[in-house]
């Protein structure tokens, strides 16, 4: 099954070191879509990364066709919010994966 890499940025660089409260509630359901991905299988793996000046998360999504996996970021509750942003996303072969293959 094609596999597909995404960057996503949040609206603004001190995301990491500056909570808005109303942000919060958001970044709770992003995390639970991603679980709920993660459990469908369409989702590999995701995570931030942990420059706190230049943050960005990191998906490997796996789908039936690219316009799947693109409606899949488009419709995570921190894109709809407005509070992140799809910076790249491209076709990718995931070729080495711990314990993917065990």
């Amino acid at each position: 099954m094609p596999e597909y890499y995404a960057i996503i940025k949040p609206y603004r660089d001190d995301f990491m070191t500056r909570e808005v409260p109303e942000e919060s509630e958001i970044m709770r359901l992003h995390f639970q879509y991603l679980k709920t991905l993660m459990d469908k299988g369409k989702l590999i793996m995701a995570g931030p990364t942990l420059v706190p000046t230049d943050p960005f998360g990191v998906y490997i999504l796996e789908t039936e066709t690219e316009s799947e996996a693109r409606a899949l970021m488009d419709n995570d509750p921190a894109v709809l919010a407005g509070i992140q942003q799809i910076q790249d996303f491209r076709p990718i072969r995931v070729s080495l994966l711990k314990y993917r293959d065990t």
